[in-house]
C-alpha cells in the first residue's frame, strides 16, 4: 500500500511539473517597429583568459517598441540569440550584472558591463535611457573601471 501511494505521489509531482524547452523559455523573436544596431563585447576579458571569446554579439539589428530603453534592447537581443542575461533591480534603476556568463567582479573589483550609444558613455541607467530608432548600442565588458574600453571616470 505504501508503495502504490508513493508511486501515486511520484506521478503526481511529476505531472505537475512544467518542464520548458529552449524555445518556450526564450520565447519569440521581437516584433517592434523600430529597430536599433546592437553588438556586445568583452575582448578585455577575453585577454584575461576569463571568457573564450572576444565578441559575445556582432553588430544585429534588434527590433524595438516606441520608447524602449536600452535595456529593453538587450534583453530583445539576448533572447533572440539565447545569451544569458543577469540584471539587478527595477525601473530606471537596472544594473546589467553578467551576460553570456561574464560576471561583474570576474576580472577584479572594477570590472563589469558598461554600455554606450552612438559612441557615448551615457551617465544614465541603462533602462533610464529611451531609444528613439536607429541608434548603434554597444555592450562592453570593462575590467578598469572604463578605463580600459574608452569611458574616463578618473582624472589624470
Amino acid at each position: 500500500m505504501k508503495r502504490l501511494i508513493l508511486i501515486t505521489a511520484v506521478i503526481l509531482t511529476l505531472c505537475s511539473c512544467s518542464i520548458k524547452l529552449a524555445d518556450d523559455y526564450y520565447g519569440s523573436k521581437s516584433d517592434g517597429e523600430l529597430s536599433a544596431v546592437i553588438s556586445i563585447n568583452c575582448s578585455t576579458a577575453d585577454d584575461r583568459g576569463k571568457h573564450d571569446g572576444a565578441e559575445i554579439l556582432g553588430d544585429y539589428s534588434v527590433k524595438i517598441d516606441e520608447s524602449a530603453t536600452v535595456f529593453d534592447a538587450l534583453k530583445n537581443a539576448c533572447r533572440d540569440n539565447r545569451i544569458q542575461l543577469d540584471f539587478k533591480g527595477s525601473g530606471d534603476s537596472v544594473y546589467v550584472s553578467g551576460i553570456d556568463y561574464l560576471y561583474e567582479f570576474d576580472c577584479g573589483s572594477l570590472s563589469g558591463w558598461e554600455y554606450s550609444v552612438d559612441g557615448v558613455f551615457p551617465s544614465v541607467g541603462c533602462n533610464a535611457f529611451k531609444l528613439k530608432g536607429g541608434e548603434k548600442i554597444s555592450w562592453l565588458y570593462t575590467c578598469d573601471l572604463g578605463e580600459d574600453i574608452g569611458n574616463k571616470y578618473r582624472e589624470d
